[in-house]
């Protein structure tokens, strides 16, 4: 009866040790993760007319963590007259000036979530501008022009620091020359070939920009 009186409390003492250090003897995982909702990425994004954005959707659970093995996003778009949506891969293409709000619908057994984005559709301008900045950065980056009358423009303004606009590469057909170093000035190329064009500035390698002709 002592042996066994000896046992009991040695396994008392051990249970309390652990429960003391932060142990227990609860062997369960936590709660099981539940299917709760559906986030659309990127946020609010803007699409020219003619052109493409893919958006994607993730299946998350009450923890807000992703939640595994959820089937593909059925997408759809709340007026098609402004944006229209591939019902399987969420790529959204503009129609026309506007916006339109596109759902991606995920049904996890008896269970459907959505989650929606705005996307706004521009028709871009003829004209565009960039900045060549004393922070070495071309602002913004990547411009859309549309051809107006077959011709569209971009103006670069330089800023005190001299940068040039040096083509990396350009549509088949066109011949849009470079523009060399300069500082405190603006600089206009016209362009006639739809496309996308890359430039970079010469002095400052790590300065890259785009401009997309439609």
């Amino acid at each position: 009866m002592l042996r066994s009186v000896v046992r009991i409390i040695a396994a008392g003492s051990a249970l309390a040790a652990m429960v003391a250090c932060g142990g227990s003897s609860d062997t369960t995982t936590g709660p099981t993760p539940v299917f709760t909702s559906v986030t659309v990425a990127p946020a609010s994004p803007t699409v020219s007319v003619g052109h493409t954005v893919a958006l994607t959707a993730l299946a998350k659970d009450q923890n807000g963590a992703a939640f595994s093995g959820a089937p593909s996003a059925t997408w759809s778009s709340s007026d098609e007259t402004k944006a229209t949506v591939d019902a399987a891969t969420g790529v959204v293409t503009g129609v026309a000036n506007g916006t339109s709000t596109i759902t991606a619908s995920i049904t996890v057994g008896s269970i459907t979530k959505s989650g929606s984005q705005p996307v706004t559709v521009t028709t871009p301008s003829a004209t565009a501008g960039v900045t060549a900045t004393t922070g070495q950065a071309f602002s913004p980056s990547a411009v859309t022009i549309a051809l107006a009358g077959g011709t569209g423009s971009v103006t670069w303004t330089f800023q005190s620091l001299a940068h040039t606009v040096t083509w990396d590469t350009q549509p088949s057909g066109a011949a849009v020359t470079d523009i060399g170093a300069t500082q405190s000035a603006q600089v206009s190329r016209d362009f006639t070939v739809a496309g996308h064009y890359t430039y970079h500035c010469s002095i400052h390698p790590g300065m890259h920009g785009t401009v997309d002709v439609q």
